[in-house]
């Protein structure tokens, strides 16, 4: 089961762990460093990775795709129904 918490390291190298965490047995685990991000944006991460719908909600809408990157409703309906025929 992969599960993602919160962590600091300093410039020793020394992680510290910023919530609690049981495992039952010795365990791997991976590090992704994450660059310094304005503190808006980190609120935003955190909730998302907290599953907090209104964050990816209010992320969604303040970071739109641009018009061309966008397809229609006619082009959205051919490509289920593209899907759906190769199925066979």
């Amino acid at each position: 089961m992969l599960q993602t918490i919160k962590a600091e390291i300093d410039v020793n190298g020394k992680v510290r762990l910023l919530e609690p965490v049981r495992v039952e047995r010795r365990t791997r685990a991976l590090v992704t460093l994450l660059d310094e991000a304005d503190e808006q944006t980190q609120e935003r991460v955190d909730a998302q990775a907290q599953g907090n719908v209104a964050a990816a909600l209010e992320f969604l809408r303040t970071h739109r795709l641009p018009e061309a990157a966008r397809s229609s409703v006619e082009e959205i309906e051919a490509q289920i129904q593209e899907n759906r025929n190769s199925w066979d």
